[in-house]
């Protein structure tokens, strides 16, 4: 399997950081190079599958 680097320094470590965007009603975990700081990827700050669940289990949906 081939290592994930950075697109910019080459760097093979990344990490998570929070942030709210300018002008956005939502933060973001962006996932970044632990070097330079270049941004690879974007998550969303909640797990949206885990709050499903618990608003089904509150409804009495089984989707398990």
């Amino acid at each position: 399997m081939a290592a994930s680097t950075c697109p910019k320094c080459g760097n093979s470590f990344f990490e998570t950081v929070e942030k709210e965007p300018r002008n956005s009603n939502f933060k973001l975990l962006f996932v970044q190079c632990s070097s330079c700081g270049a941004v690879v990827g974007v998550m969303d700050f909640w797990n949206i599958g885990q709050l499903i669940h618990v608003l089904a289990k509150k409804l009495g949906v089984n989707i398990d």
